[in-house]
């Protein structure tokens, strides 16, 4: 939904994805408010890459990339405390859409997740290599 650029319609409101999640667990939803619709514009192409934990299957971290008319919008989730947009592969994408535009780029661990699965510098790696891969997903 944040890639998407998502309205969450609910029965008070509507609410803007960037908006609505606020991190681990956490959304913009007041108490007895129920969403009762998600519209979203369709991308022009979309691609979505996962490391899944092994034993769950969840994603440990995940990246799911849109290409709709207004640019290049890429949302990662499992890696930090909420799912978050990565602006500046974004930004390179829309140069270049290809996995190798990500090159020079780094995610700070500093936010990241830190579990007995994985450390947070792994998990700022992850979401570089789940991006390429998305990015290669998406122009396959």
């Amino acid at each position: 939904m944040l890639a998407l650029g998502a309205t969450i319609v609910t029965t008070r409101r509507e609410i803007a994805a960037g908006d609505f999640f606020q991190g681990m667990f956490a959304t913009a939803l007041e108490e007895g408010e129920i969403i009762v619709r998600l519209s979203f514009p369709l991308p022009q192409r979309a691609a979505y890459a996962k490391f899944p934990q092994p034993a769950s299957g969840y994603a440990m971290t995940g990246v799911f990339i849109a290409e709709t008319k207004t640019g290049i919008r890429l949302a990662v989730t499992g890696a930090g405390p909420g799912v978050f947009r990565w602006s500046d592969a974004e930004s390179a994408l829309a140069k270049k859409l290809h996995p190798a535009a990500l090159d020079a780029l780094a995610v700070a661990a500093d936010d990241m997740n830190e579990d007995i699965h994985a450390t947070r510098e792994y998990r700022a790696n992850l979401v570089k290599v789940m991006a390429k891969r998305a990015v290669q997903k998406l122009l396959d």
